[in-house]
């Protein structure tokens, strides 16, 4: 955790470290940790949050048939690891990608299955040699081991990467928090300037103004300080400080809403959104909100921001499953849950899937996370419905038959 500690936290010296093991400092403005930023840790934080809850299901290729009992599905839809949840792990892996680039699974095997994968939290470096044997031509070096990671080489089926959508070589992933770099400096900023307004105790700027003719001496100015210093804090905010020597508290013409700073915060959280891809009224900026527009706006953030980072996901993990001999199968998170309309609507649309054949009434009581019931897994058929062939005759279904024919 030392790592994450300095790249997060630590106020004078955020850290990363590179492919070759050495201590980096991150490219932000003041050497600010990235996460002291609130803009981008909410922004990183609305990510991990939806992309945790999402469950996984292993499906072939043909025929869309679920392999629940996989056991890649089990650790993926429960605990990775005998240390932490999927959930945790899933948090993790976009905490850590957003800030560093590349994020890092440690697959571990027995049996010619997976049977726990772990997060990397030490340096990993990547090689190629296409004369390797296929499948074998990518190896990844983890220099120094921890107690999840043993130090050493491995395959594409034992280390997944998971880089962001910005990458130098479709590897290496580029840190979306050194992109929004300047900005993550400018929200640190304001942030501590708003907490040295209220430690000051003073809401408007201002000055102690002294007597033309009074030359002040060193304890009389240690007195002023001392005046001022007792009114400060949240508690003593706006109380008037009590001058000696003839000064006087001058407030400054500019006030807070001259400087425009709070236009300047919903500027600074946009442009860190921008960078990390979030809709700004996903981390509570609600100035273009409304409750008629919040379903599809919950959709595009679902298919605008959602989709691309889990299909990476499910891409990096292809790898795992043809080791398992399972080359017609893929993973597949269910995105349906961020997608939820109002009741009425959810219900509508149901039903005309259901009437249509496309959903079983199984399939909807599947993703509204209800207990399964049997004998509803066969698709209903409109029983007026018919095909139009091109000379013109109609096809129409016979209840009696259960076959389409002719007219």
């Amino acid at each position: 955790m030392g790592l994450f500690y300095n790249m997060f936290y630590k106020r004078d010296e955020p850290v990363a470290i590179n492919d070759n093991g050495q201590r980096i400092m991150l490219p932000t403005p003041a050497n600010y940790g990235s996460l002291m930023s609130v803009d981008f840790a909410a922004c990183v934080q609305t990510k991990a949050r939806s992309m945790a809850s999402l469950p996984v299901s292993i499906v072939l290729s043909k025929g869309h048939t679920k392999l629940n009992d996989n056991p890649l599905a089990k650790l993926l839809n429960g605990m990775v690891n005998e240390d932490m949840s999927a959930a945790s792990l899933m948090a993790w892996t976009v905490l850590r990608r957003d800030t560093l680039g590349n994020a890092y699974w440690y697959v571990e095997w027995s049996g010619g299955v997976p049977v726990a994968i772990y997060p990397v939290n030490v340096a990993v470096s990547h090689d190629y040699d296409s004369s390797r044997p296929k499948g074998k031509r990518t190896v990844y070096s983890v220099s120094s081991g921890d107690k999840y990671v043993p130090a050493g080489n491995y395959f594409a089926d034992e280390i997944i990467n998971i880089p962001t959508a910005i990458t130098r070589d479709a590897v290496k992933g580029v840190s979306l928090a050194s992109l929004a770099a300047e900005q993550i400096g400018l929200s640190i900023d304001l942030e501590r300037f708003y907490r040295a307004m209220l430690n000051n105790g003073n809401h408007q700027l201002g000055h102690v103004e002294v007597p033309n003719d009074s030359k002040l001496k060193s304890e009389e100015l240690t007195d002023l300080k001392a005046a001022i210093k007792s009114k400060s804090g949240v508690g003593n905010a706006g109380e008037t400080p009590i001058f000696a020597h003839g000064a006087k508290w001058i407030t400054d013409n500019q006030t807070m809403k001259d400087a425009s700073l709070i236009e300047q915060q919903k500027w600074v959280l946009h442009q860190v959104c921008r960078a990390c891809n979030v809709p700004p009224w996903k981390v509570y900026d609600g100035e273009v909100a409304t409750y008629n527009g919040g379903q599809q706006m919950r959709i595009d953030y679902v298919t605008d921001t959602i989709v691309p980072e889990v299909r990476i996901i499910e891409l990096a993990l292809k790898p795992v499953l043809d080791s398992m001999m399972l080359f017609d199968a893929q993973v597949k998170f269910k995105l349906q849950g961020l997608m939820r309309g109002d009741d009425a609507a959810r219900g509508a649309y149901y039903q005309q899937m259901i009437f249509n054949g496309t959903y079983t009434r199984e399939d909807v009581r599947e993703l509204e996370d209800l207990k399964p019931i049997d004998g509803i897994n066969l698709p209903l058929l409109p029983l007026n419905y018919g095909t139009v062939n091109p000379d013109g005759s109609v096809n129409v279904f016979n209840a009696d038959s259960n076959k389409i024919e002719g007219e």
